[in-house]
């Protein structure tokens, strides 16, 4: 049935518009179904995005196998449809996956079940294309719904998929893609957990026998790293730390154990690296861990990110801090992928549970547009609950019944939780008292806490310089915070 293209961005056809309808650059605005740092998520989502793309060529053939299996019940079960032929068109971010095949591989079942081909069309500036399309009728029968679609406009380009009710029995982060009606308009297509990723074998072969639940097992784990193995217990990827080092702020959420955490901050006007919070426990460990010079690489100014994948596999590395969306990079340059593994965040919460925060990646809609609308819908809840490709690369998938994939074994006695949704009277202010600020929660410039804690580490500082650091940021923070707030 394979009569396609395979197009990947360096080579896709854009179509040029003059006019672009009704995208915003800003966060989502309705209320009820907004999560809280939506500018900087949307920066995050594209960073984690950008280095998802730049190591991933496995082929899925095991998930093809699985997915052909699911295609296959589902003609026998009698909901068999034909679609003529007709050829679907995806637009998509994962450029590696159209580019190494895999999606193709996964996609057959899908074409013989139905009678129709599918093409995928992938972009490396996905939003920036997308949105140039989207000024026209033109962008694809099935595509990742840009972040920059406010929550208000997806019924100006979307066909619903079903109401909350009916899609959150269903999938996981059914109101992600929703708007004020409590329609639903795109299914996220998978999602990640927030964790450390390490080397199971360098851990275990240091005589490490648990995971760790507070920051000082963790610390204590690695110094046996250190005393009984040759890995370097933690790789601080400071050489690119504009973005590296953000990743320790998505440990925030997790550590706190409290979805309503950043609503918190606001409602209950607490300084920001209060010593209860997720922001003190998190940036606490990062200076204590920075200031042994015995844990880390000799030359924390010289770290390689692509070849640290290798290192890692290889047993030279030991432990870093990195999205669950890495996971799949770092096994596919192992020499024995089944080493790579995930853990909590090594913190407690005040209750004495471990959490970990879960977020959605892209959400995959239909548009409403389309001549293959009925065909769209199918391969929307076809490539979300039955495709397989969630599991193969390490996220946790839409489906509320699938299991957890197995790197994520480690998480078996976590509590997963989203973060909570902003009050309408809150949406827009944690982003904007954090821009007043200057604090920069998500940012990694030279003048950003993050940076300066790590360097006053590296220094040898010591906790005067620590504490030095967080009170200028919770003044700044809670100024800025009385100032909006009022």
């Amino acid at each position: 049935m394979r009569s396609m293209r395979k197009i990947s961005a360096v080579v896709a056809a854009v179509v040029s518009i003059s006019a672009m309808a009704s995208l915003s650059g800003c966060g989502n605005t309705s209320s009820g179904s907004v999560s809280g740092n939506s500018g900087a998520e949307t920066t995050k989502a594209a960073a984690d995005t950008e280095k998802k793309d730049s190591g991933e060529t496995a082929k899925n053939d095991e998930t093809a196998a699985a997915a052909d299996t699911s295609a296959a019940e589902k003609t026998d079960n009698g909901d068999a449809f034909d679609a003529g032929g007709v050829t679907l068109e995806v637009l998509t971010n994962r450029t590696d996956r159209v580019d190494d095949g895999s999606l193709d591989a996964i996609t057959e079942a899908f074409e013989q079940a139905y009678n129709c081909s599918v093409e995928y069309v992938g972009y490396q500036d996905y939003t920036g294309t997308v949105a140039t399309r989207m000024g026209t009728t033109d962008y694809g029968d099935v595509l990742m719904i840009p972040d920059d679609v406010e929550l208000k406009d997806l019924s100006n380009f979307f066909e619903p998929l079903g109401t909350y009710d009916e899609m959150s029995a269903k999938y996981r982060w059914a109101d992600k893609k929703m708007d004020a009606d409590k329609n639903v308009y795109g299914i996220a297509y998978g999602g990640n957990a927030v964790g450390v990723l390490y080397n199971k074998k360098v851990w275990a072969d240091a005589g490490i026998t648990e995971l760790p639940t507070t920051p000082d097992e963790f610390l204590a784990d690695l110094h046996m790293i250190r005393d009984n193995t040759e890995a370097i217990p933690y790789y601080t990827q400071f050489a690119d730390a504009s973005w590296t080092i953000t990743q320790w702020q998505s440990l925030v959420m997790s550590a706190s154990g409290d979805a309503e955490y950043e609503n918190k901050l606001l409602t209950d006007r607490l300084d920001l690296f209060d010593r209860n919070g997720g922001y003190y426990s998190v940036y606490k460990l990062l200076f204590d861990l920075f200031s042994d010079s015995a844990l880390i690489e000799e030359d924390h100014m010289t770290t390689e990110w692509e070849s640290s994948k290798v290192w890692m596999g290889e047993g030279k590395i030991g432990t870093m801090v990195m999205g669950s969306w890495a996971i799949a990079q770092f096994q596919e340059q192992a020499e024995n992928p089944d080493d790579i593994g995930y853990m909590p965040v090594p913190i407690t919460a005040p209750d004495g549970k471990q959490y970990a925060e879960t977020t959605s990646d892209y959400c995959v809609g239909v548009n409403k547009n389309s001549d293959n609308i009925e065909l769209a819908k199918r391969y929307v809840e076809w490539f979300v609950g039955e495709s397989g490709f969630a599991q193969k690369e390490g996220m946790i998938p839409a489906s509320v019944d699938a299991p957890l994939p197995d790197n994520l074994s480690g998480f078996s006695g976590a509590v997963f939780f989203e973060k909570a949704s902003v009050p309408e009277e809150l949406i827009g202010k944690f982003n904007e008292i954090d821009t007043r600020s200057g604090v920069g929660v998500w940012s990694g410039d030279t003048d950003n806490f993050k940076i300066k804690l790590a360097e006053a580490a590296f220094a040898g500082k010591g906790e005067d310089e620590f504490n030095s650091i967080i009170d200028a940021e919770n003044k700044k923070w809670a100024d800025a915070r009385d100032e909006i707030l009022g």
